[in-house]
């Protein structure tokens, strides 16, 4: 009977000590995971404030004085409650017959924004500066062209029409950031978010045809609806948001395209611009893969990025060897929801001139060249 007594006791204060040692566990696990959480807003915090430090740094010598002089001028008297855009375009002169078809487009579709609407034309040699200036400005905005020693240090870019992957191929590309951020920078000096009124820039390779006004779609995706302007949030819900080529290739999911790019004015964009400017300069290349990796390194924790909806922003694989060629009813409503359709996924400047050609989007005879 003792032993029996002294067996139960023993068990009781086994099981006494083992709720208590467990206790004492949980609560640390607790207060590690409390500590590890504080930590972690604390990197976070630091680190949002060096990236708001950093574009401090960055702008200041982005601005060249072309731009913010006519920029600034034409980006400061937007409406309230409306965000104010800045259409940029890259054009040389191998491919200005598609930046002809491109404004023919643009002109049609794009209307009643000239309040709201900045068109800013990068000129990447001298002949295609010398024929834009002469161009008939759109109606529906207001137009700056720049010539690309203005954006850059180094002498013009190569006029050919050259070929994707090309070694000229990949110079031309390879100065699509700088571009972006000298531009960026320039606009409203360079300080996001500041006033009451948002800066968005949407970025637009010119082998693309507009098919309906992207606007309000890209307007509803970065601030919500717009029904009543005077409750519109200010602050967007994205850094970036890019077209998408692929749902999934090389292990990145979705998989952007840098075609077609709506880039709003926050320091967190400022700064990417700046990284991705920083790998092309080192080793010219496609600008499309080194987008990719660092959206999703990193290197700039927290930004915001997302996609613009391939119904609306299809790539060529998808509009043109997929929907145009299917007879099914889902196959034509996508078609018909397109806004702006990229003739990628083709190499060579009258391969992608035919198939424009082939399928009614070619209007360069509407203005004369």
């Amino acid at each position: 009977m003792r032993t029996s007594r002294i067996s139960s006791w023993s068990r009781s204060r086994s099981f006494i000590y083992a709720v208590r040692a467990t206790a004492i566990v949980i609560a640390i696990l607790i207060v590690n995971a409390l500590i590890s959480f504080t930590v972690i807003l604390s990197r976070i915090d630091i680190l949002q404030q060096n990236s708001a430090l950093r574009v401090e740094d960055i702008c200041p010598s982005r601005q060249r004085y072309i731009l913010r002089d006519e920029l600034g001028s034409n980006s400061n008297d937007t409406h309230r409650g409306i965000s104010s855009f800045a259409v940029v375009l890259t054009v040389n002169s191998g491919f200005w017959d598609f930046f002809v078809n491109w404004d023919n487009h643009f002109q049609d579709r794009v209307v009643n924004k000239s309040d709201e609407l900045l068109l800013v034309i990068i000129a990447q040699d001298a002949d295609i500066y010398d024929k834009l200036k002469t161009w008939p400005k759109p109606k529906a905005s207001r137009t700056i062209i720049i010539p690309v020693y203005d954006l850059t240090k180094g002498s013009s870019a190569s006029a050919r029409a050259e070929d994707y992957d090309s070694v000229g191929y990949k110079s031309l590309v390879s100065s699509r950031a700088t571009y972006l951020l000298n531009v960026m920078c320039s606009i409203q000096g360079g300080k996001p978010n500041k006033g009451d009124d948002d800066l968005v820039i949407l970025y637009s390779d010119i082998d693309t045809v507009w098919l309906k006004d992207p606007f309000p779609y890209i307007q509803t995706k970065l601030f919500g609806s717009n029904n009543n302007d005077t409750d519109m949030q200010h602050r967007p819900n994205y850094d970036i948001l890019a077209a998408v080529d692929d749902d999934e290739y090389n292990n990145v999911s979705p998989y952007y395209c840098t075609g077609y790019l709506v880039i709003a004015q926050t320091p967190a964009s400022i700064a990417f611009l700046s990284l991705w400017e920083e790998e092309l300069i080192s080793n010219p290349q496609l600008n499309q893969p080194v987008f990719n990796t660092l959206l999703r390194s990193p290197k700039i924790p927290g930004i915001r990025h997302g996609d613009l909806g391939q119904t609306e922003f299809p790539p060529g694989r998808l509009y043109f060897d997929e929907w145009a060629k299917g007879s099914r009813e889902v196959e034509k409503r996508k078609k018909m929801e397109t806004m702006v359709v990229h003739n990628n996924y083709i190499v060579g400047h009258d391969a992608k001139r035919k198939r424009f050609q082939e399928h009614g989007l070619w209007m360069n005879n509407k203005r004369q060249l």
